[in-house]
């Protein structure tokens, strides 16, 4: 008997206890949002229940979908958009990503009011863009010189937000005038160990010193807390440390995430070898930096207490688009995802030939040779995107009558 609960419960027993309560709250929230939180579960189905075949290798994000694309600042001071999240990047077949996105193109146009005849055409579309743009075999970047309609219009509106007020945001003076990060209790929490913490504020320190190339104190970490953000990651270790550049007397979020192994990698879902990595935290950025046009500002890697982060500044220009926008409106929706799934393709291009990967020619004779398979992959994203609807409603089902045995699990 299939019980997405249990599933989801089961992949999860090693996370923080403390936040696992929001995470499931958060997933019951919508099909949507449980899709983003169950990574796991596409994979173990796809794995067992593909419908097509694909021989490509190539480098994936793993959790591709409409939210995990899009906009950040690089160190050059440019907003790009891009996909956003490689926690579960590995080597796998180029069409895996294809089909996350698409099943997430339905899910999302559901909870926009679209017909789902609409969703299919919509689906037909972006496979087509992304086709089109691996066919080209060179990948290009998207910034806000280089787009128009509905993105051009929100990489324009998050590069003149103030950084002063995305700081104070986030950040507050103290009795002693000292400027601290804000406790909310949604968002950032306070680490209850002093000692922890110290060790925390004292080495994330010397860390971003050594990085420096004046071999001086330029940082001094002034605070540190516990975040939680996202979905899919809730319950994995992560900080905000709030960071003070001494000689500039200028401030910055840091955000510093727990590298954990890729879902993928869990039960016998990858057959094909991976490559060999000193810690999870060093695949992810390798495969950020293979697929990514530039990483983010500040992009980089961690330890604390044998475990590995990524660390990347926190900023006023990182967001991810608004689709409150395109309810009911299936153009504008389509406008709004066009680039994304030019971006696949880029992505793909761009760490073709990279430890493993299949080169730009063997990419564009898998996507020239589409008419064998996209009809297939087509299909699956739709069918498992009603299985997704029913998955959804089984996990609110069992949530519900967990909270009635146990309500202090509601946060």
């Amino acid at each position: 008997m299939r019980d997405a609960y249990e599933r989801v419960i089961r992949f999860n027993q090693d996370r923080d206890a403390r936040f696992l309560p929001l995470k499931y709250k958060l997933m019951s929230s919508s099909a949507f949002r449980f899709f983003r939180g169950s990574c796991h579960l596409f994979y173990e189905d796809l794995a067992q229940h593909q419908t097509w075949e694909d021989q490509a290798l190539a480098w994936i994000c793993g959790d591709l979908h409409v939210e995990n694309f899009g906009s950040y600042k690089s160190s050059q001071n440019v907003v790009y958009f891009d996909l956003n999240d490689f926690d579960e990047a590995v080597l796998a077949y180029p069409s895996w990503d294809v089909v996350r996105f698409i099943c997430s193109i339905f899910l999302a146009g559901n909870e926009l009011n679209l017909q789902n005849h609409d969703l299919k055409n919509i689906a037909q579309t972006l496979l087509n863009e992304y086709l089109d743009a691996l066919i080209q075999g060179k990948a290009f970047a998207l910034e806000k010189e280089t787009l128009d309609g509905i993105l051009k219009k929100y990489i324009k509106t998050v590069a003149e937000r103030d950084p002063i007020v995305f700081l104070n945001a986030h950040s507050q003076f103290d009795g002693h005038n000292k400027r601290v990060l804000t406790i909310d209790q949604k968002k950032y929490f306070s680490i209850d160990s002093k000692k922890n913490k110290q060790q925390l504020m004292t080495q994330f320190q010397d860390y971003l010193n050594i990085q420096n190339e004046h071999g001086e104190i330029v940082f001094q970490v002034l605070d540190v807390a516990i975040r939680v953000a996202g979905t899919g990651s809730i319950g994995l270790t992560r900080y905000v440390f709030l960071v003070e550049q001494t000689v500039e007397k200028q401030f910055y979020l840091y955000d510093v995430k727990q590298a954990q192994a890729s879902s993928l990698m869990f039960n016998p879902i990858l057959k094909n070898q991976q490559p060999a990595w000193k810690n999870e935290a060093e695949r992810i950025q390798t495969i950020q930096n293979f697929m990514q046009y530039i990483p983010p500002a500040l992009f980089s890697r961690f330890s604390f207490q044998g475990q590995s982060y990524l660390v990347k500044a926190l900023q006023s220009e990182q967001d991810k688009m608004d689709f409150k926008q395109c309810i009911e409106k299936s153009k504008k929706f389509t406008d709004a995802c066009h680039y994304m799934a030019r971006l696949m393709a880029y992505a793909q291009i761009r760490s073709a030939g990279r430890k493993g990967s299949d080169n730009i020619d063997e990419l564009i004779d898998f996507a020239a040779h589409a008419q064998v398979w996209k009809t297939q992959l087509l299909e699956y994203a739709y069918n498992y995107y009603q299985q997704v609807l029913r998955d959804y409603e089984s996990f609110c089902n069992a949530y519900a009558s967990q909270q009635q045995i146990d309500p202090q699990v509601i946060i």
